[in-house]
């Protein structure tokens, strides 16, 4: 069975800072992860990247591609309105028409949303829930 899941971009940018995106497709190859991701999402990332990687060697766009290639695409239409945080609306749009069981994200005001329709957890849980071969 495969496990849905979201990644919030906050911690795509975490790996991808530390040239370790490879560690995420290498999660959806042991682990059977399915990860979804948008448009919204992606947007997100092609702004925040550049900042992000200005000190690596590592280009924004084979970044982008990378996550492209160990996720996949859907089209979401926005419906959720309850985020704690409301640019963060998209995350839930895209867990709940996904079937995602988790958020991975390490936003404190996601973290701590109680009345969260779909489980969120943050990075150390991802890492030690789906350790990887290094």
């Amino acid at each position: 069975m495969k496990h849905h899941f979201v990644i919030d971009s906050c911690v795509y940018l975490s790996y991808a800072r530390y040239k370790k995106l490879y560690r995420i497709s290498y999660c959806v190859v042991d682990y059977g992860l399915q990860i979804f991701i948008n448009k919204i999402l992606l947007a997100e990332l092609k702004r925040n990247l550049p900042k992000m990687l200005q000190h690596s060697r590592l280009d924004v766009q084979a970044a982008i591609d990378e996550i492209i290639e160990f996720s996949i695409l859907v089209d979401t239409i926005p419906i959720f309105t309850d985020s704690p945080d409301s640019k963060d609306n998209f995350l839930f749009d895209l867990a709940l028409q996904t079937k995602s069981e988790v958020i991975v994200t390490k936003e404190r005001v996601l973290l701590d949303f109680v009345e969260s329709p779909v489980a969120i957890h943050d990075i150390k849980w991802f890492k030690e829930t789906f350790p990887v071969d290094l």
